[in-house]
């Protein structure tokens, strides 16, 4: 179901989505907006992609016809089944997202938390509730658990993204250890339970995670979540960007440190909050049967039951898994797929790691219907989870960050393999996974035999290489990321694994893998590899070969254009400094149009507005900004007192003012926003600022206006004026200009006050006094 909150918060990306498109927010800080909502811009910056959650990967046929309906009308007729159980919507116009949305929505859909520092979508063993070997059905804590975490603003907030993964048993389909959380289905005493492993991850630096708990009852799934999440958000570091994962949190201050803070938050939330999910159950009451799967003389349907079929532990029914290649899959094909809901009653749809579909809940007695009406629908659904089953990330065909056009160089393999590998004995045994860069939207860390894109320059000229891995799995606590092994062309690709799979395939018939495929990867797979790169990684001159200079599903030459800044991380950072950089462009403007005020009044808006996003204040005006700046930043003794009187300052800053009035007011804003970007340097990786001075709950700004008093009136004034003040209080004394400055404010200083500014204004001076106590 989802959450209420997540309804309401789609009024607000409408209306920030307005005031992109009515050119009043920038580019940048719309970003930091929109990829929370899991809406990220294509490569060449003209159109987006939607990514839409699919909590456990479990989706129903009205949901399926429901993406396939916004893929159509507003995509580009295409859905993309993710490795993380996400179904991504691409080629959408911006202003066609809040459509996509509010559609989506009448189908307990949303891409909220798809992108950006959120939870993301909270994946589980595809098979869950039906799997005969798990221990129990791990699926439905993933759904409930989506839903508690989506209603809450701290999860759209984090210094990072946050992954968490559950695994039915020790065969680990999720990857429990290659995420920030991961939860392993145990049992103690017959209760349900789980091991915790955190600060797992893939991504150019993966690492594994390490245990947390060796076992948590069920009921204490919400805490341990909640309370590993909160110490994230109070530590991570949140300014930088390459290290500011939970993995790297605990590698800086070490486990056991870690685990310190977050015993500590666990007490604390069971002390004071009540954490309950919603049950769910993936798992149903069936009449189950001894029927068989029919029996029927088809060469293809024979392979449909020996690559497709999974046995469900409910007797009498099976599920269908179908190979999607590269995870792509047309509007009609997944509408006609829900469709089958009419003759086949009852079913229901998982998305897997893999890029695929699976179809639950068939009975025996079905399947060579079903195998027909398939046939009909699917041109290519065969060998699920083998060699031909090419995991392959969208790369540099929509991605900003894609080296390689890893779809491209997957089809290619997979004429490689359909041509000479189905049926050998390393068919059902190996995998291969791509990636079109160092990052792991492609899972290249766990794949047995894995390749990332990366670019060489050969005469002068970018040209398209890889990097082979070899050895991933999942499997609990015997999860092994690939080993690098070396690099070679992307033309050679192809070429390179014929050779590399055929010896492979050659010892495999001789040891008849006794010791098991992952250890042969390891030890003589590792030697075959070396010396077959030998062979495929030079690359002859352009005039010899232009090939080599093309990649994989591109007819012109290699190049790097499109490539651009990630958008994963769009968040907080890119708010601020956006703003930041508004209000200096603002500040120019101004001074090249002779201090023109509506651009010094913008600055003044972005500089005040641009820190309160850490506060989770977003003001539309410049009164709002102002008004909250003072309370949350200048009252809170975190900014200077001297702006305690902002928002009288910066009344009346319009082009009735003489020149000189309003250079006095460019320069006053010129000088908070240094001051503001000052507290932006200060403030920490967890978005805490030091305080300068203790809070100023009752402090007040005064104004007393002594232009045309000479001394010593105008300093007995101003005396007198103080008495009637409160400890702490802030005078502004206008003097002219004309006045031996030093007189007053040094007198003052004599009785005790604290002069805590002198600005030279047109024609007069502006002090101000902080009375002593």
């Amino acid at each position: 179901m989802l959450p209420d909150k997540t309804r309401r918060d789609i009024e607000d990306y409408r209306n920030y989505l307005n005031e992109f498109l009515d050119i009043k927010m920038n580019p940048a800080r719309f970003a930091g907006i929109r990829v929370p909502w899991g809406i990220y811009i294509h490569r060449g910056g003209k159109v987006f992609m939607t990514r839409i959650r699919v909590p456990a990967g479990v989706i129903g046929p009205s949901q399926l016809k429901a993406i396939a309906y916004v893929a159509q009308k507003y995509g580009n007729g295409v859905a993309h089944v993710t490795t993380r159980q996400d179904i991504q919507v691409h080629e959408v116009e911006i202003g066609d997202t809040i459509k996509v949305i509010d559609y989506l929505k009448d189908y307990e859909l949303s891409p909220r938390g798809g992108g950006g520092n959120t939870v993301r979508n909270i994946t589980s063993c595809p098979l869950s509730g039906i799997c005969p070997d798990e221990i129990f059905d791990v699926g439905g804590y993933a759904i409930s658990l989506s839903e508690y975490l989506l209603r809450q603003d701290t999860s759209y907030n984090l210094p990072r993204k946050f992954k968490i993964a559950f695994s039915g048993c020790l065969k680990d389909c999720a990857g429990s250890l290659a995420n920030d959380l991961g939860f392993l289905a145990s049992r103690d005493n017959g209760k349900r339970g789980f091991r915790v492993f955190v600060g797992g991850g893939m991504g150019a630096e993966p690492r594994l995670g390490k245990l947390l708990e060796e076992f948590i009852p069920e009921k204490d799934l919400g805490y341990c979540v909640e309370a590993t999440k909160n110490v994230f958000n109070r530590y991570g570091d949140r300014k930088n960007k390459h290290r500011n994962r939970l993995r790297f949190l605990i590698e800086n201050i070490g486990l056991p440190e870690f685990k310190n803070l977050y015993k500590g938050e666990l007490q604390k939330l069971k002390e004071n909050e009540q954490v309950v999910l919603r049950k769910v159950e993936l798992s149903k009451e069936v009449s189950q049967s001894d029927e068989k799967i029919p029996q029927i003389d088809d060469e293809v349907f024979k392979a449909f039951i020996e690559y497709n079929i999974r046995p469900q532990r409910q007797k009498g029914f099976v599920s269908v898994q179908l190979r999607i290649p590269r995870g792509d899959i047309t509007v009609q094909e997944l509408s006609d797929i829900a469709d089958l809901e009419k003759d086949f009653e009852g079913i229901e749809f998982r998305t897997s790691f893999n890029q695929n579909l699976f179809i639950c809940w068939i009975r025996h007695h079905d399947l060579y219907r079903l195998f027909l009406r398939l046939k009909g629908i699917l041109k290519d659904f065969l060998y699920p989870e083998t060699l031909l089953d090419v995991v392959a990330c969208k790369g540099a065909l929509t991605c900003n960050l894609g080296l390689c056009n890893s779809p491209g160089l997957a089809r290619a393999i997979e004429e490689v393999i359909k041509g000479e590998f189905i049926g050998t004995k390393a068919f059902k045994s190996l995998d291969i996974k791509i990636n079109g860069c160092p990052n792991a939207c492609g899972q290249h860390p766990l794949g047995r035999l894995s390749f990332y894109g990366m670019v060489r320059r050969v005469d002068n000229r970018p040209v398209p290489f890889y990097k082979f891995l070899l050895g991933g799995r999942r499997e609990a606590e015997r999860t092994q990321f690939a080993q690098e092994i070396g690099i070679l062309t992307a033309r050679n690709v192809p070429d390179f694994l014929k050779v590399f799979l055929k010896r492979v395939e050659e010892i495999i018939g001789i040891e008849k893998i006794g010791r098991g495929m992952h250890d042969l990867l390891g030890n003589k797979g590792r030697k075959i590899a070396t010396t077959a790169l030998n062979d495929f990684s030079q690359v002859p001159p352009y005039s010899e070969n232009k090939n080599f200079y093309i990649d994989w599903g591109k007819r012109e030459e290699f190049s790097l254009k499109g490539l651009g800044p990630g958008e994963c991380g769009a968040g907080v950072i890119d708010m601020i400094e956006s703003d930041l950089k508004e209000a200096k462009e603002a500040l120019e403007e101004a001074e090249r149009r002779t201090f023109f005020a509506q651009k010094i009044r913008e600055a003044l808006f972005f500089s005040a507005r641009s820190l309160l996003v850490v506060r989770g204040q977003e003001p539309r005006n410049l009164e709002e900004a102002l008004s909250s700046f003072k309370r949350t930043f200048v009252e809170e003794g975190i900014a200077s007192e001297m702006y305690l009187n902002i928002e009288d300052i910066s009344k009346n800053i319009d082009d009735k003012l003489s020149p000189e009035e309003k250079k006095g007011k460019w320069l006053y804003v010129k000088e908070f926003l240094a001051h503001v970007n000052q507290l932006y340097r200060e403030m920490d990786p967890s978005f805490n600022f030091p305080k300068r001075k203790e809070k100023t709950q009752d402090r007040r700004t005064h104004h007393l206006d002594l232009k045309g008093m000479g001394c010593p009136i105008n300093y007995v004034k101003a005396k007198l004026f103080l008495e009637d003040l409160n400890p702490g209080d802030i005078l502004e004394i206008l003097l002219d200009e004309g006045e031996p400055i030093s007189n007053v404010p040094r007198s003052l200083e004599n009785d005790g006050h604290e002069i805590r500014r002198i600005d030279k204004q047109d024609g007069f001076y502006r002090v101000l006094v902080k009375k002593g106590g």
